[in-house]
């Protein structure tokens, strides 16, 4: 089996594969080699990668498979029509959502903590500073109520916070088994967004969910306040950020995501000092990669064996086609 990443990031994921796939040829290229490189291939792992109509129409892939959950980057129609099974791993089955809400939580202790400052402060011979605050106390809205959304919400729960959410479609049930003080749907951000002393985004990225963290938002937020993002990039206005950024309107974020990844070196983000930013490690976690291998390797060997992978997400319709 012929099986290639497309892309150079995350290159802890090939080499455990490789780990459980030894005799299978798994190779990795550069992101603007993957319309050449990806055409005579069995699987093709996107990673980060938007892949391209023109590979999707001309691969010899049976099978797309993303390594994690988000397929933003994949045209499942037109992979549909081309008979190609496309598939994910959800974070349910995983311990992904467990690692980023895990990593959400380490950003708001980061940027509550000062831990940019901390470090400076070894180099200019304080001691005892900055001074920081806990978490305990303050209130977290939580924006988007899903697998990682729902792992945070206990975690911070059990910090002592106070946590509000608001997610696409209301569930009550769900709202009362965390314990929240306060939950809504999308329509009720902006009125609950001025409550928080931390705004995390772990919502999934859809049309109605692009940048819906932009101006407007900052503008109610409290200028104490702090934006944590470890969901999707594109789901913050990353312009407008960097302008609440530079002229204190808000006092930081934390983030793991960006609007374009990698995130160039020179960009005003790295140079702030009221942000701590990571790259994109959210899930990156040995527990998380090993259950994640796990499955794309099984997936991998069901198709070797024509068999129908697990996760397929557009299983109904190759069945609509086949027929």
């Amino acid at each position: 089996m012929k099986i290639l990443f497309c892309g150079k990031e995350f290159s802890d994921a090939p080499r455990i594969l490789k780990s459980l796939l030894p005799d299978e040829d798994i190779s990795v290229c550069e992101k603007e080699e993957a319309g050449r490189r990806g055409i005579a291939v069995d699987v093709l792992i996107p990673l980060m990668h938007r892949l391209e109509p023109e590979l999707i129409e001309s691969t010899s892939a049976r099978l797309i498979q993303q390594w994690g959950v988000g397929l933003e980057g994949v045209d499942i129609a037109a992979a549909s029509r081309c008979g190609i099974m496309v598939c994910n791993v959800p974070g349910d089955v995983t311990s992904n959502a467990d690692s980023t809400a895990e990593h959400a939580l380490f950003l708001m202790l980061a940027v509550a903590r000062c831990v940019r400052e901390c470090f400076s402060a070894f180099h200019q011979g304080l001691w005892g500073q900055p001074l920081g605050q806990a978490l305990a106390g303050n209130t977290a809205l939580i924006v988007g109520l899903g697998r990682v959304g729902r792992a945070l919400a206990k975690k911070l729960a059990a910090l002592g916070m106070k946590v509000l959410a608001v997610r696409r479609t209301a569930n009550s049930e769900v709202e009362a088994s965390l314990g929240l003080i306060g939950a809504g749907d999308m329509s009720q951000f902006h009125n609950m967004v001025g409550s928080a002393d931390f705004v995390i985004s772990t919502i999934a990225l859809a049309d109605e969910t692009r940048g819906i963290v932009d101006r407007n938002v900052f503008r109610l937020m409290k200028p104490s306040a702090y934006l944590i993002n470890v969901s999707r990039g594109a789901v913050v206005k990353e312009s407008d950020l960097v302008e609440v950024l530079r002229a204190g309107e808000i006092a930081g974020a934390g983030l793991d995501v960006y609007e374009q990844e990698p995130l160039a070196p020179g960009s005003p983000l790295l140079a702030l000092p009221n942000v701590v930013a990571t790259p994109h490690v959210g899930g990156v976690t040995k527990q998380n990669y090993t259950q994640i291998a796990k499955i794309v390797s099984e997936n991998i060997m069901r198709i070797k064996a024509r068999q129908f992978p697990e996760y397929c997400v557009n299983e109904a319709a190759l069945k609509v086609r086949r027929h």
